[in-house]
């Protein structure tokens, strides 16, 4: 270490700006990774939907009183007559549509308190095409009509992600949760694989599959709203023939101006994650950005420090040095360099995480994010600096020395 400390006490400027460098590299690293990754966690997470069967039929709204159940019914029950048809429900909530959002908070008897969003409706694990890998699906006995004025105290289908949340390791099937209010109660009667929530501003954090089902039909809402299953090759047919089918069922019933809407699952999907597509793009190009800029940085900052030093490295090399250690020498040094700018950068990621917290209510920078930018800025730094050093240790040694 004495000679490496020596050597960069006599030349102070150029280990400063290197570790200046890296120090604000990480801090940037830091915190767009962690950027990156909550704006690309929920494109990458399986939403368990039958995603190339589904027509999502939304804000059927009524231009009078509320819809009643019957009157629900009776539209599910013309649209599921449609050729083609292999599923339908009336449901409160769909995929990808925040018409009308519905969210429950459930406490285990452990205390977790968490967020959901609640699918309601008929027969939804069929529709929907989900995999129930725990437990049953509803009994025809379960459905009812349902008023939110009323205490819930109903049997309810959870995600796998959600029974982790509040369950850890225990089986949830049969487990009873309440309401975060205590006055309503909830039986876990079975789990699916996955099912992604329709709120889409609660996708970060691990909550994008904090949903949950709910056997029966909403009572006095103005909007009804419908997910078909199709069969995959007459799908676009299907699509066709909904708005004919609306406007027979609920003849003079509709709003006039505000259309249904019907489209498939995917452009709706495609359409609303677009956003955070364009936001990973951009994040992922600033992190590409900020990494080449440290890699060519230090690469050409410690380039031209160790070009200044060829007369020492011919001294050394004459006094006996190998290649090897001449090459290490420099490996370490920038080691040193890139490891205490490291240390500034991940205090002054944390620092700015805390403001962003503050004033854009940003999530926490949770820890595993510093030690993968830190390796990744470590891996950079070495590679930055193996081309000049090894440029350096073959210099040969009559050659170093006659260097000014």
């Amino acid at each position: 270490m004495f000679p490496l400390l020596s050597a960069l006490r006599r030349n102070p400027m150029m280990p400063r700006l290197i570790v200046l460098q890296v120090a604000v590299a990480c801090a940037i690293l830091c915190n767009t990774l962690f950027l990156l990754g909550q704006q690309a966690g929920p494109l990458l997470v399986d939403d368990g939907l039958a995603g190339d069967e589904l027509v999502i039929v939304d804000q059927v709204v009524s231009r009078g009183a509320p819809w009643t159940p019957a009157q629900t019914r009776a539209g599910r029950e013309a649209l599921a007559a449609i050729p083609g048809v292999r599923a339908a429900s009336a449901a409160s909530g769909v995929p990808m549509r925040q018409t009308l959002t519905l969210t429950f908070d459930l406490k285990s008897a452990n205390g977790t308190t968490l967020t959901t969003s609640g699918y309601v409706g008929e027969r939804l694990v069929d529709t929907f095409g989900l995999r129930l890998s725990r437990g049953r699906d509803f009994l025809d006995t379960e459905y009812r009509d349902i008023s939110m004025a009323d205490d819930m105290r109903t049997p309810i289908i959870i995600t796998e992600a959600l029974a982790r949340a509040l369950f850890g390791d225990a089986d949830p099937v049969g487990a009873t949760l309440s309401s975060g209010d205590d006055t309503g109660s909830y039986t876990v009667v079975g789990v699916v694989a996955h099912l992604m929530r329709y709120q889409l501003s609660e996708l970060d954090d691990g909550r994008a599959e904090y949903s949950i089902l709910i056997p029966g039909l909403l009572a006095g809402t103005p909007i009804a709203s419908y997910v078909l299953r199709a069969d995959p090759g007459r799908r676009e047919a299907v699509r066709a023939q909904v708005p004919k089918v609306l406007e027979r069922s609920f003849a003079g019933q509709l709003v006039p101006g505000i259309e249904p809407v019907v489209a498939d699952y995917e452009r709706l999907r495609a359409d609303g994650l677009r956003t955070r597509r364009a936001a990973v793009w951009l994040l992922a190009t600033v992190n590409a950005v900020v990494a080449a800029i440290t890699l060519i940085g230090v690469a050409s900052l410690s380039g031209y420090w160790i070009q200044q030093r060829t007369r020492q490295i011919g001294i050394r090399r004459a006094l006996g040095a190998t290649r090897g250690q001449i090459l290490r020498h420099f490996l370490a040094e920038n080691l040193l360099l890139v490891g205490t700018g490291l240390a500034l950068g991940l205090l002054l990621a944390l620092g700015i995480n805390q403001w962003l917290m503050h004033h854009y209510e940003l999530a926490r920078l949770p820890v595993p994010y510093l030690p993968a930018a830190a390796a990744l800025l470590l891996a950079l730094g070495q590679l930055a600096v193996a081309g000049p050093a090894r440029r350096a240790a073959r210099l040969p040694p009559a050659d170093a020395a006659r260097s000014v």
